[in-house]
């Protein structure tokens, strides 16, 4: 059985201070996740149109294919180190699409999950462990619109 590794609680101040390498962590995933994701589909349409044309009879032509394949794979490397970088900060990572981090912290006696999304100056947010991951409850004091966001 794989020993449980003990889990950061933060303060809100500690999470708040770690938004900032944050904010460049998720800016620098997100453009590698683009950018594998243009060279993925870039991949697999030029798969589609040797497999259309080996079945047409056209003889095989030596491509890159091979070297896009292998570059391909080492992106997700590099998107896995990435992801394992923020989750190594203490914090979980739950959305790359929203920029959506969660950290343990203690508020108003209990045990939470406060919530931040990239693009917010700060955590303002947190939700109860058996909440919704989605659920956002905003920090007493704290200027909000809503009281739930998506």
């Amino acid at each position: 059985m794989k020993p449980t590794k003990k889990r950061r609680v933060f303060s809100k101040e500690e999470a708040d201070a770690l938004v900032p390498e944050l904010e460049k962590r998720l800016r620098n995933l997100r453009e590698k996740k683009e950018s594998y994701s243009r060279t993925h589909d870039s991949l697999f349409m030029h798969e589609l149109v040797c497999a259309a044309e080996r079945s047409n009879g056209l003889p095989e032509e030596r491509d890159d294919l091979e070297a896009g394949i292998h570059a391909l794979e080492e992106a997700i490397e590099e998107l896995a180190k990435d992801i394992e970088g923020i989750f190594a900060i203490g914090c979980f990572l739950r959305d790359i699409e929203t920029g959506y981090v969660e950290f343990l912290g203690l508020y108003d006696g209990q045990e939470v999950y406060f919530s931040w999304r990239l693009g917010e100056p700060g955590v303002a947010h947190y939700r109860l462990m058996n909440g919704k991951r989605h659920d956002r409850i905003p920090l007493s004091g704290e200027k909000t619109a809503n009281k739930k966001s998506k």
